[in-house]
Parts: structure tokens; C-alpha cells; sequence
């Protein structure tokens, strides 16, 4: 066998070689370079409009949940807070003195129906008194003239004097006339009790006007949850000049400064926070066998040498293109095929203290995958 053949046989052996320790070496994991670190990314806008008249942070600064961050200027609120409460105030007075007008209402009425329930019993005793004055009268009467009768037969037989007969007219007379005088305040009573039955009905349709005054008072009480709704508002507009941090992470860049007009549209600064992961775009043909909970190893283009362990947390329902700003339209006649990438999110188990990974650092995940 000649030197030239001996030579290439040790090419291929080698090559063959290599070639299985590739394959053995990749087989059961895939990689890729199209990954990079992320966190929340949070853009921090005023509730409120007005002037910037303090800002308290600087760029790169560590902030934590609650921290006054920059103040608007608070006077326009604190006078639309004053008079709100001025309004409450009002309006609560209001709602007092509803209250107490229908009191005072109902009381009078109150008042004014035992009055009218007393002169109408006054009036009914009144008439029965005459009435029974007048049955009296009518008997007397009727025995006047019983006794009339007789005298003026017993006067023609002379058997009484004229004296005693005309004393017996007189007493038929009088008593006659005072049955006259009976019977007037008798009619006189009978009005009286109509004017007193009358008065009630005045007292009974006046009770319709508690149903307005509580109305009234439901009125001033719509006003009163207006006015504290308003107040309420207004305390929290108050509050809302305060811009503060609203979790714990680092301001990453202030956007406004002193003297800035700024409103709820308005990009204040942005805070990163949150915990790093990995945001790691794939190839459609890698995913096949990759599966949530897989072990990952994480190198970081800023810590060389470093391997970070990891896990696979979850994928996106679609691919990186699907859900860009202007997803693909492929229903032409032109089309050419694309292998896709699907975004995987990654998440690290541990990150050991002094090490930064901040949103955009390029790294490269290898997946073990348990699905192959």
C-alpha cells in the first residue's frame, strides 16, 4: 500500500471521527445566538397634568416601590381641593337643614292634626249639648201645652183664675222661645263641626308635602356624594402630583426635567425591574423536541467564560414575525419560504450577586432538550 493511500485512509478515519464526536457532542440539545436579556421595561407617565417643579432622580438611578421620583406643581389642585370641599360643606348644610325642615314640618302637622281632631270633638260635644237641650225643650214644651189646654178648660168652668192661665201661656212662650234659640246653636254647632272636619282634610292633603321635603332631602343627599365624589377626585389629583416609583428596579432614563409641561401622555422617565430573563428566538425546525422545564445553560457575551444555569419557562403562541408591527402577507404568487423564529422565554435559576443583565445584552442558551 502506497504512502498516498495510507495518508488518505488516515483523512477519512480522522474526519469520521470528528465528525461522530460532532454529532455525539450536539445531539440532544439545540443553541442559538438570536437571544438576548430582558426585564419590565416600565414608562412612567404623570396621572396628572401640570409643571414639572422638582425631579429627585437621575439617570441609572436604583429606586425602590413608593419613591418620590419628580413633584408637578400642586397649587392649581389644592385650590380645586379646597373648593370641593367647600362644596361638601355646602351641601351637607343643605342636607342639615332639609332634615331639620321636614322635622318642623312633620311636628306642625302633628300639631295641627290633634287641633283640628280637638275642635272637632269640641264642635260635636257642643251640638249634642244643644240637642239634648232641645229634647229637653220638646218635652217642656209639650207639657206646656198639655198644661195651656187644661187651663182654659178649667178657666171656662171657672175653676182657675185668668191669672194662672195666661201664666201657663207665658211659660209655653218662653220655653218656645228658647227652643228657637237651642236650635240656632244647634245649626250653629253643626257648622262648627263642618269647619273642623274641613280643617282636617286641609291637614290631611297637606301631609302630600312630606313626600316633596323628603325628596328634598334625597335631592341634597345626591348633591352630598357629588360633592364628596368631586373631593375625593380632587384629593386624589392632589396626590397624583407626586410621581413615584411604582416598583423596585433602576430609572433608566429621565425623560423630563424642571419646568417641563407634562401630562398623562406624557413619557416621564423608564424604570427597568423585575427579574432578568431570556428572551431566545429559535428556529422553527429546533422546537420540535424542546419542551417547558428543559435545563439550559446561559453564556453571556459580557461575562465570558461564566455559564449561567436556567430552565425553560414558557413559548410564544406564534412566531417573532406573526406579531411584529407589519406581519408578513404571504397570499402572493412570489412567495418564498422563511424558516420562522419562535421566541422562548428562558429564566435563570440563580444569578449571583454583583452580576448585571440588563434588557438587550446579547447571550447564547443551549437547551437540553428531554423530548428527543
Amino acid at each position: 500500500m502506497s504512502k498516498k493511500m495510507i495518508r488518505l485512509m488516515l483523512f477519512f478515519s480522522l474526519a469520521g471521527v470528528a465528525g461522530c464526536g460532532y454529532y455525539l457532542w450536539h445531539a440532544g440539545k439545540v443553541s442559538t445566538d438570536d437571544a438576548f436579556v430582558e426585564r419590565d421595561v416600565i414608562y412612567l407617565t404623570p396621572r396628572v397634568s401640570g409643571v414639572l417643579v422638582e425631579v429627585l432622580v437621575s439617570d441609572n438611578q436604583k429606586v425602590a416601590t413608593g419613591d418620590l421620583l419628580a413633584r408637578i406643581d400642586p397649587k392649581p389642585y389644592e385650590a380645586e381641593l379646597q373648593s370641593a370641599s367647600a362644596r361638601v360643606a355646602m351641601q351637607q348644610a343643605a342636607m342639615v337643614k332639609a332634615q331639620a325642615d321636614l322635622e318642623a314640618f312633620v311636628a306642625r302637622l302633628e300639631a295641627r292634626k290633634q287641633d283640628a281632631l280637638a275642635q272637632v270633638n269640641v264642635a260635636k260635644a257642643e251640638k249634642q249639648h244643644h240637642e239634648s237641650n232641645l229634647a229637653r225643650l220638646d218635652a217642656q214644651i209639650a207639657q206646656a201645652r198639655r198644661d195651656v189646654d187644661r187651663y182654659e178648660r178649667l178657666a171656662g168652668r171657672k175653676q182657675v183664675s185668668e191669672q194662672a192661665l195666661e201664666d201657663a201661656k207665658t211659660n209655653l212662650a218662653t220655653l218656645s222661645a228658647e227652643r228657637e234659640t237651642v236650635k240656632a246653636s244647634i245649626d250653629v254647632a253643626a257648622s262648627k263641626v263642618a269647619a273642623a272636619h274641613s280643617q282636617q282634610k286641609t291637614v290631611a292633603s297637606d301631609e302630600r308635602n312630606i313626600a316633596v321635603l323628603r325628596a328634598a332631602i334625597g335631592q341634597s343627599e345626591a348633591a352630598l356624594k357629588q360633592a364628596q365624589a368631586d373631593e375625593a377626585r380632587a384629593s386624589l389629583a392632589l396626590q397624583w402630583t407626586e410621581i413615584r416609583a411604582t416598583s423596585n428596579g433602576w430609572i433608566s432614563r429621565v425623560e423630563k426635567h424642571p419646568g417641563s409641561f407634562v401630562s398623562p401622555q406624557t413619557n416621564f422617565a423608564i424604570e427597568v425591574t423585575g427579574a432578568a430573563w431570556v428572551k431566545a428566538n429559535f428556529k422553527e425546525t429546533q422546537i420540535g423536541d424542546v419542551r417547558v422545564g428543559d435545563k439550559v445553560s446561559v453564556e453571556v457575551d459580557a461575562y465570558p467564560g461564566v455559564t449561567f444555569s436556567a430552565k425553560v419557562e414558557s413559548f410564544q403562541p406564534g412566531t417573532g414575525s406573526r406579531f411584529s408591527l407589519l406581519p408578513p402577507e404571504n397570499a402572493s404568487g412570489n412567495y418564498v419560504k422563511v424558516v420562522q423564529r419562535v421566541p422562548v422565554k428562558i429564566i435563570f435559576d440563580e444569578v449571583p450577586d454583583g452580576v448585571q443583565l440588563w434588557p438587550g445584552m446579547s447571550v447564547i442558551p443551549t437547551v437540553y432538550v428531554s423530548g428527543s
